[in-house]
């Protein structure tokens, strides 16, 4: 029994993906069903994200060095840190997990503001969408579909 190199290039693979029901954000899907769009992570991703407690620590001292010494100003900084998901308070396992759910959100696609709003106000469901991330990403590519397009120069 050996691993079949030739077969295993010419794969079609692409990213498992999931559809997660978020009944909680109804209210925000307006006619649409109330569904969440995610996908397994790559490699490069996940490295990315476990890089994520140098770079969280990275653009806090960024912040800080924005801001002048005074008292007021400083507590300034380090609300904007806080809002930004760099603050002092944030745990290494919330920070990989608010790159993991911007990376991974094909529908909606959001950015690391919305990923802090929802953790902040939707901890349940961020964290069951991080889940699922996670869950996809062990199951490896999904094997015979053909990834998605990028759009090409014209």
């Amino acid at each position: 029994m050996t691993f079949d190199i030739e077969r295993f290039r010419g794969a079609a693979l692409a990213p498992r993906q999931a559809t997660v029901p978020v009944p909680d954000l109804a209210h925000w899907f307006n006619d649409a069903p109330a569904e969440w769009i995610v996908r397994g992570l790559t490699g490069e991703e996940i490295a990315r994200s476990n890089e994520a407690s140098a770079r969280h620590k990275l653009v806090g001292v960024a912040v800080e060095a924005l801001a002048s010494a005074s008292a007021a100003q400083a507590q300034q900084t380090e609300a904007l840190k806080e809002l930004l998901g760099y603050g002092a308070s944030v745990p290494e396992d919330l920070a990989k997990r608010l790159d993991h759910l911007v990376f991974c959100s094909i529908q909606p696609v959001i950015d690391r503001d919305i990923a802090v709003r929802l953790f902040s106000h939707y901890p349940v469901v961020a964290f069951t969408l991080t889940n699922k991330i996670l869950e996809l990403t062990g199951l490896g590519a999904d094997v015979g579909k053909a990834p998605h397009s990028t759009a090409t120069p014209a």
